[in-house]
């Protein structure tokens, strides 16, 4: 800013707008939660880690590993449409009442330092959003689910682990 042009109104009109705009700034810059094109929230985990470099010793290798996923009550999955009461009663039936853990498999990016590690994730983060936002993942969801439930009915582990079974009517006790 130059001294001899200073501002004839102030900066910031009001604290109320200055909250305003620094919540509005939050918002738009937290990647802690991710919104999928069907309305759900997804957590984004971040974990870096720093190892020498073979290509600069004065800067470490860093290395960022994010992973999106959520735990999610299969009525949810059923009210946007990832699942028909109908056509998918059987597997509704045998996921029961637990909400169900999805993970996406994790994603892996490299940077030469952490100046380097920062400029890489303010590219990735926003467009890793935008990109999210815009899908309907209702395949990767009943995949994720039927990979759950393969697991959780092989050797008995459902019982093991508690998990009921939501009722469907006269024959929920059977399969």
């Amino acid at each position: 800013m130059e001294y001899d042009r200073l501002p004839s109104k102030p900066v910031v009109k009001s604290l109320t707008s200055a909250q305003a705009d620094w919540d509005s700034w939050l918002g738009q810059n937290n990647f802690s939660f991710l919104r999928d094109g069907d309305g759900i929230d997804w957590r984004l985990i971040m974990s870096f880690e720093q190892f020498p470099s073979d290509l600069d010793p004065h800067q470490g290798k860093w290395i960022a590993t994010l992973q999106l996923g959520i735990d999610i009550a299969v009525s949810k999955l059923v009210e946007t449409g990832t699942f028909d009461p109908e056509a998918d009663a059987r597997l509704i039936f045998l996921t029961g009442t637990t909400p169900v853990p999805l993970r996406m498999k994790k994603m892996h990016y490299e940077a030469l330092g952490e100046r380097g590690m920062r400029e890489k994730m303010s590219q990735i983060l926003p467009e890793l959003r935008d990109n999210f936002s815009k899908l309907s993942l209702h395949r990767v969801k009943r995949d994720l689910v039927g990979r759950w439930v393969d697991g959780l009915s092989s050797f008995g582990e459902m019982e093991r682990q508690g998990v009921t079974r939501g009722g469907l009517g006269p024959n929920s006790d059977t399969f």
